[in-house]
């Protein structure tokens, strides 16, 4: 069974001409992929429908149950890391969705501490976002996009505004998960590391 299986999926703005033209594929369990394209391709629109922050039509499917059902499967990383870091300290950015979700204050941030070690920003947990380097912010994001167990990562231009040694970290974070991976982006060198 896919991580996430796509059928016939469009998308149009209102009054618009349609950006998206009955996309349909399958990203199987630990698969890394990606979607190549230029700049204004529809990328982040494709990105955004699979996340369900935009609503296109045709068949999303997480584990094979409807994708809009199972939201908290699908761990989201926007572009600008700042859309989803914004929260006082790193840490309350990680433990704000497992609050939400019932957990207790004490085990969310166990889990929170062990996510920010894991994407090596333990010594950041105490620091707003504002205070990271980008390429911090953009792991803190994924590290973010991770806390609640998701079955697939999206990943919008992952190494958007990155320098080189920035992206290699990102990449190595990217290849220690055991998750499936979609990312839209147009860098290459990306692609053949991760995908």
């Amino acid at each position: 069974m896919p991580a996430m299986g796509v059928e016939n999926l469009r998308f149009s703005c209102p009054g618009g001409p349609e950006i998206l033209h009955g996309v349909s594929f399958a990203i199987e369990c630990g698969e890394r992929a990606c979607i190549l394209g230029a700049n204004g391709t529809g990328k982040s629109t494709f990105a955004w429908c699979l996340s369900g922050i935009l609503k296109g039509t045709g068949t999303i499917r997480v584990l094979g149950e409807n994708a809009r059902v199972l939201r908290a499967k699908r761990g989201v990383v926007f572009q600008n890391p700042e859309d989803q870091l914004f929260m006082p300290t790193l840490l309350q950015d990680l433990t704000l969705p497992l609050i939400d979700k019932g957990m207790e204050r004490e085990r969310a941030e166990v889990k929170a501490r062990a996510v920010l070690l894991e994407a090596e920003l333990e010594h950041c947990a105490f620091k707003p976002a504002s205070q990271l380097s980008l390429g911090q912010r953009k792991r803190a994001a994924i590290a973010a996009a991770l806390i609640t167990d998701p079955e697939i990562l999206l990943l919008d231009e992952p190494t958007a505004e990155l320098d080189s040694r920035a992206t290699r970290m990102l990449c190595e974070s990217l290849l220690r998960l055991q998750k499936s991976i979609l990312a839209v982006t147009h860098d290459m060198d990306f692609i053949r590391r991760v995908a």
